[in-house]
């Protein structure tokens, strides 16, 4: 998403922010980045940004998950979200050292093996990291007697999606339910603290969290976003483990 983020909704408050970055508008006052961070940012701990972010640049905040969950059945997203939720009952048990041992290395090996696949398309085809749409029509042509391209989520270490990054390959589809794959620890692939935006591919959506195996405070967003900072706080630089639909 190339859009900038103009508006927050915050517990159903609206902020707007200056055209020079500066100043933020909410309903009762106005406020420095620093200022709204500091009275606003740290005490919204989840955050949404839904299809239509894409479009009209405004992103959702809730200073809890029982007001959050209560705008998605307003705006008719919580059949999902109510799924995921049961997911996180499983993946959150507790498992042994062996168990955890056995998810690292096989997901350092295929994270590895995503991004370096991916980097070789992008030289093949001569394009940037951050063209994820000219890879989807790339897509088009495909053999049919082969498995196809997964939906992934891509990290940079940079705003703009600039710099290092990796691919973190999405779930599947059967019998049109939406299965996920679940990253506990993004500091198996050297990215634990380090994405600064991020790219989905062939509609897909994902959760976000600031700590390891899933807790902490935590992002939902369906689109493209080229800076995890918004107005001087957000997820940028803090983001610890992922989930990607």
């Amino acid at each position: 998403m190339a859009k900038e983020i103009s508006k927050m909704i915050l517990d159903g408050e609206e902020y707007s922010i200056s055209e020079d970055q500066k100043h933020i508008t909410g309903p009762k006052k106005k406020y420095t980045q620093e200022d709204f961070k500091e009275e606003k940012g740290k005490k919204i701990p989840f955050l949404i940004a839904p299809p239509e972010t894409a479009k009209d640049g405004i992103i959702y905040g809730f200073s809890d998950e029982e007001k959050m969950e209560k705008w998605l059945k307003e705006k008719n997203l919580f059949k999902e979200h109510e799924k995921h939720k049961e997911l996180m009952k499983k993946i959150k048990k507790e498992r042994s050292p062996e168990e955890l041992e056995k998810i690292k290395q096989y997901q350092i090996k295929q994270v590895e093996k995503d991004t370096k696949k991916f980097t070789e398309i992008l030289e093949k085809h001569n394009l940037k990291p951050e063209q994820i749409d000219e890879l989807e029509k790339l897509s088009e042509d495909y053999d049919p007697h082969f498995k196809q391209k997964p939906r992934s989520l891509y990290l940079y270490d940079r705003v703009w999606w600039g710099g290092l990054y990796i691919k973190l390959r999405g779930g599947h589809q059967y019998c049109g339910k939406r299965y996920s794959i679940a990253y506990p620890d993004l500091g198996y692939f050297g990215f634990d603290n380090k994405a600064s935006s991020l790219k989905i591919n062939c509609s897909s959506y994902g959760y976000i969290y600031t700590d390891k195996w899933y807790k902490g405070a935590y992002f939902y967003f369906w689109v493209n976003l080229h800076d995890l900072n918004f107005w001087g706080w957000g997820f940028g630089n803090s983001i610890s483990s992922a989930i990607v639909y």
